[in-house]
């Protein structure tokens, strides 16, 4: 009798139905054992090792794992199991694993590691028949993973909390460092205002050109970037557009045609997957691993943690067997070889369909089904030839504009581009997922000479008064794709990655994007340049980089796990005691905020006693600890006054509900905001909490942004404005409220279940 261990119990029911009764399946439930977190060894941030050797700490029990692979063992027992095939994961996690299972059922007569990229009947079949041991190395690398975790996570988390921070981490820390410095390119962006005219003629969109690129008044951005459909000449835009405006055409004068190919992207990686259903259908990573993971061990994908863009020949074969029936084989491309980077973990294939002539299994929900088909179409179009693409570029002078302006500023014509598609190739595979393009030219036909009316719409020609924007947050895709060009984290980390900096409160999700929270800020920088120095710091990307290329080089076998581990224990030893002897110097900003919040409730001739005519900034950090150990002392009993952060929202919060000082404090009971005691349970934090609740009950008006999509939606869904604002029981425009409660907003969810959506817009 054989014993078939996995991780889940999906994944078991799945390789059950595979293996039939005469095999055991059995799921771990994940990890059964890792590093201590409790009693005396859970306290240790690093185990002692001998030369050239990795340390050997007491492996402990994760949550309710110990029972569980009991009654597995006992099972196993009862039913005289003889071999034990350990199929966990094919990654470095699956492999670490499959060790601790190696150790635990040591006992019985044949202990094997089986791996497969796929749950399927031939792929198991093939992974029995190839039956190996648990590979060293790997388990190596994620030993060597751990114990720098480890050691980050106890003495780095714990320099933290002199801020009152909750962790800093190997990972964690970098990616946190790229969406914060975004927020400080915002906080620190100046924009350039410009003037922009827009035309649509014959359902092309032409943009007025100002500027040549050598004229000294050509608008150019902050960066000095020059865009010649921009200009910051007020005069100049208001005299182009009325140019435009009373003619009510444009005369073509050039066109000019290209023709080009849009080569079929190889199959899905991690990270690539989680910025497609990021853009598509704005899943959070968190949500499309999850899926992945069902579609996985149901057998309908291949392992969904993978760097490698190579597909098996057999998959390839049978993708372009189905591209001939399905549609030609015409169709059929070479299957372009994707090169493998360096930094790639390539163990195992991309993410691709197990069985690629099916086009949707049975039995999916509709989240698995918008998974795998973007799965599906992302492998099949990986075999298919290029489609072809037409595009035609119009220009439009304006030949009796003003002479004057003409000869100050260079130039002033219309540009106007379209494109349409001419041969699918590839793209038929998305077919009923990315908007279908235009395949004809526009109609009828323009020609150079030709005369063609602006469209008949509202705001057209467009006269556009705007300023550059600064870079917008990233999206958690977006990171996900920076984590990966830049070397830090892998396929398996991702998600968990973005997940920690949410759950640690040092980003928030702003409508979908990462923003920086005051604590993430203060982390980023203020705590870590600590573990700055000269040319050495420990959360650069260059150095988190290195770490994770050095785990991978582990495990190929080109780098000594020990070795390893002892630089990287060096190196943050001297970085951490150099940290904390820079602390030492002078206060953190939370003890200096803290000391003049206690410094207020003293006599002026107290403090100036406790001093002894001393700075007090200029104290070390264990100095003014001492003096804020005396203070508490000097001022036992006493409420601590609210921190500047509570007073200034208070005050926002009144202003907003239009309430003076008198009537604000009223609430709690007292007559002033010098009144207001500090603290979770003062009247500061008290106030906050009522002000918010009559903040969310009181109606708002409806912002401009707001307003706009209103009648956007009231347009597309061909009603009036009285009949759209009957829909939430007012009369007009103007009685909409704002705020997420408001009619405004339940007017827009009215308003999109009866306008049909657009296509996703395809990248």
């Amino acid at each position: 009798m054989d014993l078939v261990i996995v991780e889940s119990g999906a994944k078991a029911k799945t390789i059950q139905k595979y293996l039939g009764k005469n095999v055991i399946v059995r799921a771990s439930n994940g990890h059964v054992q890792d590093l201590p977190n409790s009693g005396k060894e859970g306290s240790k941030a690093v185990w002692p090792n001998k030369k050239s050797r990795l340390p050997e700490p007491s492996w402990s029990w994760t949550p309710r794992s110990e029972n569980h692979i009991k009654r597995i063992l006992s099972d196993s027992r009862r039913k005289k199991v003889e071999r034990v095939l350990i199929a966990t994961d094919p990654d470095r996690e699956g492999e670490f694993i499959a060790w601790r299972l190696a150790e635990l059922f040591s006992e019985f007569r044949e202990i094997k590691r089986i791996t497969f990229n796929e749950i399927t009947k031939d792929a198991i079949r093939q992974a029995l028949d190839s039956a190996g041991v648990v590979d060293s190395k790997m388990v190596d690398a994620a030993k060597v993973r751990r114990f720098m975790d480890r050691l980050i996570g106890y003495r780095a988390s714990r320099f933290s909390r002199s801020w009152n921070l909750s962790s800093m981490g190997r990972v964690q820390t970098p990616a946190l460092g790229f969406v914060v410095k975004r927020e400080h390119e915002i906080s620190n962006f100046v924009s350039t205002p410009f003037w922009a005219v827009q035309i649509l003629a014959s359902g092309i969109d032409f943009r007025l050109r100002f500027h040549n690129s050598k004229d000294p008044s050509a608008w150019r951005d902050e960066k000095g970037k020059f865009n010649p459909h921009r200009t910051n000449i007020t005069e100049l835009a208001h005299k182009a557009f009325q140019y435009v405006r009373d003619k009510g055409s444009l005369k073509i004068s050039k066109i000019t045609y290209n023709s080009y190919n849009r080569k079929p992207k190889p199959p899905f990686t991690t990270d690539t997957l989680l910025q497609s259903t990021g853009s598509k259908y704005s899943w959070k990573p968190s949500r499309t691993m999850s899926v992945a993971q069902g579609l996985y061990e149901a057998g309908h994908i291949t392992y969904m943690r993978t760097d490698s863009t190579r597909t098996s020949a057999s998959s390839r074969q049978a993708a372009k067997d189905y591209i001939t029936k399905k549609w030609s084989a015409n169709l059929v491309g070479k299957g372009v070889v994707y090169a493998k980077k360096a930094s790639d973990q390539d163990a195992h294939e991309a993410i691709r369909p197990t069985n690629p002539l099916s086009e949707m299994p049975e039995g999916l929900d509709s989240s698995q089904s918008k998974l795998y088909k973007l799965i599906w179409a992302r492998f099949m179009a990986s075999q298919m030839v290029d489609s072809e693409w037409t595009s035609m570029k119009l220009e439009s002078n304006l030949e009796s504009f003003d002479k004057e302006l003409f000869l100050r500023f260079g130039t002033t014509r219309a540009d106007g581009d379209t494109k349409w598609r001419t041969a699918a190739g590839w793209e038929s595979a998305f077919s009923g997922i990315d908007k279908k393009p235009a395949t004809s030219p526009p109609d009828p036909e323009i020609n150079v000479e030709s005369v063609i009316a602006l469209d008949k719409k509202q705001d057209n020609p467009n006269l556009i008064e705007d300023e550059t924007k600064p870079p917008a947050r990233y999206t958690q895709h977006g990171l996900v794709a920076l984590m990966k060009s830049e070397g830090i984290g892998r396929p398996s980390t991702y998600a968990a990655t973005i997940k920690k900096l949410l759950d640690r409160k040092y980003c928030s999700d702003d409508r979908g994007r990462l923003k920086a929270t005051s604590n993430g800020i203060t982390l980023w920088d203020e705590v870590s340049p600590f573990y700055k120095q000269e040319n050495k710091n420990l959360f650069s990307t260059d150095f988190t980089s290195e770490m994770e290329s050095d785990l991978d080089k582990i495990e190929t076998g080109s780098r000594d796990a020990a070795e390893v581990w002892e630089t990287f224990l060096n190196y943050f030893r001297e970085l951490h005691d150099n940290a904390l002897k820079k602390k030492k110097e002078s206060p953190t900003k939370r003890q200096i905020q803290f000391y003049e919040r206690l410094a207020s409730l003293v006599s002026s001739e107290k403090l100036e006693e406790m001093l002894q005519g001393n700075d007090p900034l200029k104290y070390s950090s264990e100095m003014m600890g001492e003096l804020i150990d005396s203070l508490m002392k000097e001022t036992e009993g006493m409420s601590l006054p609210p921190t500047p952060k509570q007073v200034s929202f208070i005050k926002s919060l009144a202003e907003n509900l239009e309430m003076d000082e008198f009537q604000a404090c009223e609430l709690v009971s007292i007559s002033s905001f010098e009144e207001l005691s500090g603290g979770k349970s003062g009247s500061a934090s008290t106030l906050i909490g009522k002000l918010k609740d009559l903040s969310d009950s009181k109606p708002r008006p409806t912002s401009v942004k707001q307003m706009n999509f209103v009648k956007n939606l009231v347009n597309k869904a061909e009603l009036d404005e009285e009949s759209a604002c009957n829909l939430v029981e007012v009369s007009t425009y103007s009685e909409l409220s704002g705020g997420r409660s408001g009619t405004a907003s339940k007017l827009i969810s009215i308003l999109q279940k009866k306008v049909p959506k657009k296509a996703p817009k395809k990248k």
